[in-house]
């Protein structure tokens, strides 16, 4: 069954990767493993169809991670962004909206003096 509830989404990624639910600084679920890409998972909006939802990517390097999803047929999207919002707004082959967001080392710095804290799913 489609769901457009970021919560039941988080759920199953959680349990797919293997991942675990770690503090952030939005009402998004945030994902982390032991390896590869933060997963943030949050309403989007602005959604493709009503209820949809998009996946954010916390990459090591945020140019790296675009530059591949390019190659891989990805397209940059413009749902009305500035310009300086530090992510880059992308969409799959399908038409799914995702973020590729500030590098890791950026964010880490970011997070000095506020951890921010876990969005509960369960």
């Amino acid at each position: 069954m489609k769901t457009n509830s970021p919560r039941e989404v988080a759920r199953f990624w959680r349990e797919l990767l293997g991942y675990r639910i770690a503090p952030n600084h939005s009402n998004s679920v945030k994902l982390i493993g032991d390896d590869g890409p933060a997963l943030l998972i949050q309403p989007s909006d602005n959604p493709i169809e009503q209820g949809a939802i998009h996946l954010d990517l916390r990459p090591e390097d945020q140019a790296a991670c675009v530059d591949q999803a390019l190659k891989l047929g990805a397209t940059r999207a413009d749902i009305g962004q500035a310009g300086n919002e530090g992510w880059v707004v992308m969409a799959d082959p399908g038409g799914n909206l995702f973020c590729v967001l500030q590098d890791q080392a950026d964010y880490r710095a970011s997070l000095a003096n506020d951890p921010g804290t876990a969005t509960s799913i369960d």
